[in-house]
């Protein structure tokens, strides 16, 4: 496989982009997992109870799981798996000094994690007896307390955040564990020469076994490598050298019909393959004064600038000539098709140049002048065929934006600091609960606390969802979140663009492969021919 976008780290607790999450879930596992139902099933917890209150999760640990070989054990062997691991891991997601990207997940659920994560800040240091809330009787047996009940809590623990690795590991590569990381999964680490070549190898020792007893998994090693052209990726997957490739639009547009079918798929030795993602694509504005970019944003405290450019964007337009109808129009808010609790009733942003316009002006930018707009995406080809074309709308309107381009890792790095005011953000589902879109609305979660990019901060909304996050029933969750939905797409917290979906090619030899509907690559059970 190609990643042309480069992978940042191989760090658990900073695993929010989709590359890094693609290579851990291979590496590492958690409690439990979705399965191809899109249902929770046990992972490396054999079974788990949760009490009547909602409010304790007792976790049954597997006891023949090992950790990867690895040098950082004393004798190169990896040694047995214990709930032990769990709460060091947990605990380290929750640890500030860490530069933990995941510890808005578990703050406000796990009992004892804000006090954790408040305990960095004396002057001692931290919280010698860890997270309260999380407690090992023994070996095999995990309990977490919540805060309050929160209804996709067993969710949360799907995410590359919830997963496990030893201790060991982490105090033998220091700083370099990212680049070096080890779990319990399908596969292990072997190699990477950095913006090269990531080579997997398969775990001799992995604990699965398919239907027929063969010990999973099927592959020897994956390989990955960095080359930044698509165009060059493509010629090499056709020479056969990579067995996955994601095209360019006119890489699709070339090898498909007008129904979006393989032209003549008989004599082709691969195959093409169409599916949803629920995965959100838009703008990120800085709204917040506490972050570093709030200096050069306009965004601040101007509602109606942050309109016109949503009303500036013609969606349809990008959607059909650019994408080449590889995703869906985001005229309904930040809940993406397909996700539980999207309505399609919910009305965003459609085109209309006239009202846009008009808020420019009102927005005291009146035919764009004195708007120094400046918006930063990724090297990405893609990312940057949908910039121009905004470029383009936006002219219309008088606004003269001016693009950058910098690398995916720079560009996830800056954004999780906040130095970019004006730049192109994506949000696919961690787990399938519209939960994980709207915590990107919540005020505690503004970075580096949480996911909340842009700054966005609205006290309705943040007690929307505080409520919404103790209702077990989600008929009445989802009516809190339609609620939320209308107020942050008034607010214009983002310049919405697209829904996205998956257009992938596989070579035809390869077998058992699929990404799940939370865009994770599955190589567990694929095999060649």
């Amino acid at each position: 496989m190609n990643f042309p976008l480069g992978i940042e780290t191989l760090e658990p607790v900073m695993s929010n982009s989709p590359q890094t999450i693609w290579v851990i879930t291979l590496l590492m596992e958690g409690l439990v997992a979705y399965d191809k139902t899109s249902n929770i099933a046990p992972q490396l917890a054999r079974n788990w109870q949760i009490s009547g209150d909602g409010l304790r999760y007792t976790f049954n640990i597997r006891t023949d799981v090992r950790f990867h070989d690895d040098p950082c054990f004393k004798d190169g062997n990896g040694r047995k798996l214990t709930s032990k691991d769990f709460k060091y891991c947990l605990e380290r997601v929750n640890n500030p000094s860490t530069k933990t990207r995941g510890m808005w997940v578990f703050r406000d659920k796990i009992k004892g994690a804000r006090e954790f994560i408040e305990s960095f800040k004396m002057k001692n240091g931290n919280d010698k007896n860890g997270i309260s809330g999380l407690s090992t009787p023994d070996d095999s047996t995990l309990v977490i307390e919540l805060y309050e009940p929160f209804a996709p809590f067993l969710s949360l623990l799907t995410m590359t955040y919830g997963y496990v690795y030893p201790s060991e590991a982490v105090e033998y590569y220091g700083n370099n564990f990212g680049q070096h990381p080890v779990g319990t999964g399908p596969f292990k680490f072997n190699k990477w020469n950095l913006d090269r070549l990531l080579v997997l190898e398969r775990n001799k020792n992995y604990y699965e076994f398919d239907s027929a007893g063969t010990r999973l998994p099927y592959l020897d090693e994956i390989h990955y490598t960095f080359t930044q052209s698509v165009e060059t990726e493509f010629f090499d997957f056709i020479g056969g050298k990579y067995d996955y490739h994601e095209p360019s639009a006119e890489t699709i547009d070339a090898l498909s019909d007008d129904n979006g079918n393989l032209i003549k798929p008989d004599e082709k030795d691969y195959r093409l393959v169409r599916q949803p993602w629920l995965n959100t694509v838009y703008f990120i504005m800085i709204q917040n004064e506490s972050l570093p970019a709030a200096k050069q944003s306009p965004f601040l405290n101007n509602k109606k600038l942050r309109q016109a450019l949503n009303y500036a964007v013609d969606r349809e337009r990008i959607v059909k000539y650019v994408l080449k109808n590889r995703g869906i129009p985001a005229h309904n808010g930040p809940l993406p098709v397909g996700i539980p609790g999207y309505d399609s009733s919910t009305k965003g942003y459609k085109y209309d140049l006239k009202k846009a316009k008009e808020l420019l002006g009102e927005a005291g930018y009146e035919d764009g002048k004195g708007l120094d707009l400046k918006l930063v995406i990724s090297n990405d080809e893609m990312q940057k065929s949908i910039a121009i074309a905004v470029q383009e709308q936006l002219k219309e309107t008088g606004i003269e934006l001016k693009i950058e381009q910098v690398l995916q890792a720079t560009l996830n790095t800056k954004q999780q600091d906040g130095e970019y005011a004006f730049t192109r953000g994506n949000w696919g589902a961690d787990y399938y609960d519209p939960e994980n879109f709207m915590a990107l609305f919540y005020s505690k979660n503004i970075i580096p606390h949480g996911p909340n990019k842009t700054g966005y901060s609205n006290k309705t909304v943040d007690t929307l969802y505080e409520k919404s996050i103790r209702i077990t029933d989600f008929e009445e969750r989802k009516k809190i979140y339609n609620e939320m939905e209308r107020i942050v797409i008034d607010d214009a917290a983002w310049v919405y663009l697209f829904y996205n979906q998956r257009i992938y090619l596989l070579q035809n030899d390869v077998h058992g492969f699929y990404l799940d509907g939370l865009n994770n690559i599955v190589l567990k059970y694929t095999r060649k021919n």
